[in-house]
């Protein structure tokens, strides 16, 4: 077993190594069409990709754990059957035993020297479902017996489209089980604003002056090996990419012109089965939030439900804004020490479960104490922190006033956010009008229907309530008459 006292890690490759390593991405294009060395010539015919990795250090001759993860990069069928593969530095690739990790959709081998490691699509694999498909034969037919016949060979193309079929359909059923929803599909890209463009144009796209790829197709953005590049929305004048560039330039070339331009991203989401529960549950996805800790907000709206109670409102507010916390009780062996001020205990919840009364203490500085559950495991602990609730008709509460109020008594900026926002959520008013201009009526000819920002220094409106506006008074003929 390797000895992991090193590990070099990134976002495309993890090392775990006896002596330090570095390692880069590296496409050499000479050693591209060497032979892959493999024992059946019949059904393993491996291509490589652009997943391809240099990996240097001062003692190459040592043992290498090499984990690299595969999610929005392949496909559950081509992760089930590509294997990392080492280059021997003469004219051969040399395949590794790869597990497959499909949880954490990572693959793994162990290497006893640095060079160039990469990973190997099958492009011709046995299909189970070609011996399924053999086993409607009789026993003593050699199409039955032998992988090696020439029906079975026959068979195994269409296996290979039907087995891909099935396991693109497995995981449109896992999206129906939020539990079962792979955390890693794309939530989040970047998204450029381009001029006026046409597909006829000659357009190149630079980050800092490197060449950023043009992807053709859907399937290769979301499926992308490289994980760079970007693919264009010519109808909207947009490019998508995975990542951000930071100095993003662009060359238009046509008949007519030739422009550079330059622009900066922003974040765009991409809608996915997350958001559908999102719109089950009535619970909006946040501004950058990612797929893990949205699936956990979706899921607090049964752990905390929310209502117009004092705890529902906490619940929901804190929900709503993102305000639960949560710790990783290692072991519940040993009691759980929540320090800070402002936990709730009834906001606490093990494993989403409601914490019984005697199941904690609060000591004299405030902090909470869990006592052990003694079952040996490790348990994920939530609860919410920090969260005021004012009554917005109690003038006895100084501190919401002075945030609502001016020391002259106008509304202050803040209550003036709050007003145009909550008329954006929630509007109940027709709309608004000049006091000077004329009278918008949202209920009657009878009512005017004035609405105002409160004063603390209004006076009462009782004198007033039983008065109606006759636009129409100067009509009747009783009024000219002493």
């Amino acid at each position: 077993m390797a000895d992991t006292r090193y590990l070099y890690t990134n976002d495309e490759i993890t090392i775990s190594s006896s002596y330090p390593v570095t390692c880069a991405r590296k496409l050499d294009p000479d050693i591209q069409g060497q032979t892959v060395f493999v024992d059946d010539q019949t059904y393993l015919r491996y291509i490589p990709t652009a997943m391809q990795f240099e990996i240097l250090s001062d003692l190459p001759e040592q043992q290498l754990v090499i984990t690299i993860p595969y999610a929005n990069k392949l496909t559950n069928t081509e992760a089930k059957y590509c294997r990392i593969v080492r280059y021997d530095g003469i004219s051969m690739w040399r395949v590794l035993d790869t597990s497959l990790d499909e949880g954490e959709k990572t693959l793994t081998a162990t290497g006893d020297a640095t060079g160039i490691y990469g990973i190997f699509l099958n492009d011709y694999w046995y299909s189970e479902i070609t011996q399924r498909i053999a086993n409607e034969y009789p026993l003593w037919t050699w199409i039955r017996q032998s992988r090696e016949s020439n029906g079975q060979r026959f068979f195994n193309w269409y296996a290979m489209m039907l087995e891909t079929v099935e396991d693109e359909y497995d995981e449109l059923k896992s999206q129906k089980f939020i539990d079962l929803l792979d955390p890693q599909i794309l939530d989040w890209v970047w998204v450029y604003d381009l001029p006026d463009i046409r597909t006829s144009d000659q357009l190149a796209f630079y980050d800092d002056e490197e060449p950023i790829p043009i992807i053709d197709s859907l399937r290769d953005f979301f499926f992308n090996k490289l994980d760079g590049g970007g693919i264009i929305d010519f109808d909207n004048r947009r490019m998508y990419t995975r990542k951000e560039y930071g100095a993003f330039r662009g060359e238009i070339q046509n008949i007519d012109r030739r422009s550079s331009f330059t622009v900066t991203a922003l974040p765009h989401q991409i809608w996915n089965a997350f958001d559908e529960f999102g719109l089950l549950t009535g619970t909006p996805r946040l501004h950058r939030e990612k797929n893990a800790e949205y699936r956990e907000r979706i899921k607090d709206v049964f752990r905390y439900p929310g209502n117009s109670s004092d705890q529902g409102l906490t619940f929901a507010i804190a929900r709503e804004l993102n305000l639960i916390r949560r710790v990783t009780w290692q072991d519940d062996n040993k009691n759980l020490y929540l320090k800070g001020k402002g936990v709730e205990p009834y906001t606490i919840r093990i494993d989403g479960q409601p914490l019984e009364p005697l199941d904690y203490a609060i000591d004299e500085f405030g902090y909470i104490l869990i006592q052990a559950q003694s079952s040996g495991r490790t348990r994920t602990v939530s609860f919410i922190k920090d969260v005021e609730k004012h009554e917005l008709y109690q003038k006895s509460d100084e501190e919401l006033y002075r945030i609502m109020f001016q020391d002259d008594g106008q509304a202050s900026e803040t209550l003036k956010r709050w007003v145009n926002y909550i008329n954006t959520v929630a509007p109940i008013m027709w709309g608004r009008f000049n006091w000077d201009e004329g009278y918008w009526d949202t209920i009657s000819k009878d009512l005017t229907g004035l609405g105002y920002l409160p004063n603390i220094w209004d006076s009462s409106i009782d004198n007033w309530k039983d008065y109606t506006f006759n636009p129409k008074r100067w009509e009747g003929s009783n009024v000219w008459q002493s």
